[in-house]
């Protein structure tokens, strides 16, 4: 398999930047396993770099692999952290349509099992539709989100243009081969007026700038990682104006915690698997890991 050069997703350039991290890589990197939602960070990425101009954070160069079937095998394991992730993505949903409540048509780009979407229906949405590409996922979602499901990427021609009022992407954007090219098919699904809202990995983070290299975000499958000041950029490219940002506080369980935490793997998974572990996953605490989220308005 070979290696192909990245570009900035901002100002299109290739090389002009820096390296942030050194490349660590194996044989198994680009499996399904590994591209599987949740799994146990095991600190496999690519180069990182920084582009000189616009300051966006990229892995290149990246293996020329086909994402679209990696992601259409994983598998669905998050389960348990599904209620803290809904109160966090409606949270921000709110705020980023404040002070309008919610209502009309939603889609979710990389909609997992559809916990998001079922919770966009109690809070006050119409009608809720998705494109996710695993099939594990999509399975495992209900009955009235599944049908309204397209197992796919999301590219041009998939969804209809001026048809929703919100369009949703959560900890996607990060995993995006070429970011802006998505934002614009998803801008173009929005109504006029409608809003789009993103939650993505802050570069510029405590945990980030603590854990550097160790830290879970730095990882074979995200190609792009933001700041504040990027993801504005990006949103600005794509053609979004009234653009917000925020920082986010996760619910998760202690286990889960303890999941993301850089010690070895077999000592996570000696603890995860033993009775303190299955305790731990009832035991759920908001903490600020480091994330953002991010909010635009189609003219």
């Amino acid at each position: 398999m070979e290696y192909i050069s990245t570009k900035c997703a901002i100002c299109n350039t290739t090389g002009n930047s820096d390296v942030v991290h050194s490349a660590n890589l194996d044989e198994q990197s680009l499996s399904v396993e590994v591209f599987s939602a949740r799994r146990l960070p095991d600190r496999r990425h690519y180069r990182w770099v920084k582009c000189r101009r616009c300051n966006l954070l990229r892995s290149d160069p990246i293996l020329n692999a086909d994402l679209a079937s990696l992601y259409q095998k994983s598998t669905f394991d998050y389960s348990v952290e599904i209620n803290g992730l809904k109160l966090a993505y409606i949270d921000i949903t709110k705020k980023a349509l404040s002070p309008i409540t919610p209502s009309g048509s939603v889609l979710e780009v990389g909609g997992g099992n559809g916990f998001f979407l079922e919770a966009a229906i109690d809070s006050g949405f119409s009608s809720a539709h998705a494109v996710e590409p695993s099939i594990d996922a999509v399975q495992a979602s209900r009955a009235d989100i599944k049908k309204n499901t397209i197992i796919d990427i999301m590219r041009p021609g998939l969804i209809p243009d001026n048809t929703h009022d919100l369009v949703a992407m959560f900890h996607v954007m990060d995993h995006l081969p070429d970011p802006l090219d998505t934002l614009r098919v998803c801008v173009s699904a929005l109504k006029p007026g409608g809003t789009f809202v993103v939650a993505v990995h802050n570069f510029n983070s405590w945990s980030s700038k603590l854990l550097r290299r160790k830290s879970p975000i730095i990882d074979v499958e995200h190609t792009y990682l933001y700041t504040d000041e990027t993801v504005r950029k990006l949103f600005e490219s794509a053609g979004l104006i009234n653009i917000r940002t925020g920082s986010y506080r996760n619910r998760y369980s202690i286990a889960y915690l303890i999941h993301l935490f850089p010690f070895p793997n077999k000592i996570k998974m000696r603890i995860l698997t033993s009775s303190l572990g299955k305790l731990l996953q009832m035991i759920k605490i908001s903490v600020p890991l480091g994330n953002m989220w991010a909010s635009g308005q189609k003219p």
